[in-house]
């Protein structure tokens, strides 16, 4: 799903790239990431992330997104990163093969997709045996979910992506990944968690 205006002007602001990189930076701790890897970012925005993991661990990274403002602007200033590329992409519906990928990262990504469930398969589908799956995003509570998905059915309303901490781990194990690290936070309206999971 694409964001509006005012929501894209903060997803691209320095404090929010800088909160994402500081994310990412934290989560590749907890993953093996040595040798030339293959990389994907989903919901990669102006590429910050995208563009530190392919200077930092020399690795071939593409970075997706549905929106193609957020693509353009990714693409600015990579001419100079052979390994890197930004591809207009629906995360639930991505054109790779299977088992594409080493890893597949997605920051802030999964609560704007209405379908999410689609797109973490799709993570699950690209990702190889071994790979590692490095995730941080809004989850909410079980109450609020229920509250929020009784306003759509009822006022007929298109709703983000409304993550919970049981869908999330129904998920991990019923598609075979194991839990590296998790860490959660409360925000305003729910947690703010991070995860790095390995597929079996």
């Amino acid at each position: 799903m694409k964001i509006g205006k005012i929501e894209k002007f903060f997803v691209n602001s320095k404090w929010n790239e800088r909160n994402r990189l500081n994310s990412a930076k934290e989560l590749f701790n907890f993953a093996q990431l040595e040798g030339e890897l293959d990389c994907l970012e989903i919901g990669c925005g102006n590429g910050a992330v995208s563009k530190h993991f392919a200077g930092k661990y020399h690795s071939d990274v593409i970075g997706t997104d549905v929106d193609p403002e957020q693509i353009e602007l990714a693409r600015e200033g990579i001419t100079d990163i052979p390994n890197i590329e930004f591809l207009l992409a629906d995360a639930t519906s991505l054109p790779f093969e299977d088992n594409r990928f080493d890893v597949v990262m997605s920051f802030q990504v999964m609560h704007h997709i209405s379908n999410w469930l689609d797109a973490m398969g799709e993570v699950s589908r690209v990702l190889r045996p071994g790979g590692y799956f490095i995730y941080a995003d809004l989850i909410y509570p079980e109450l609020l979910a229920k509250f929020g998905g009784f306003l759509a059915d009822r006022f007929r309303m298109n709703m983000y992506g409304v993550t919970t901490l049981q869908d999330l781990a129904s998920f991990i194990e019923k598609n075979g990944f194991s839990t590296l690290h998790t860490s959660c936070n409360r925000s305003l309206f729910g947690y703010h968690f991070k995860a790095v999971y390995q597929r079996n």
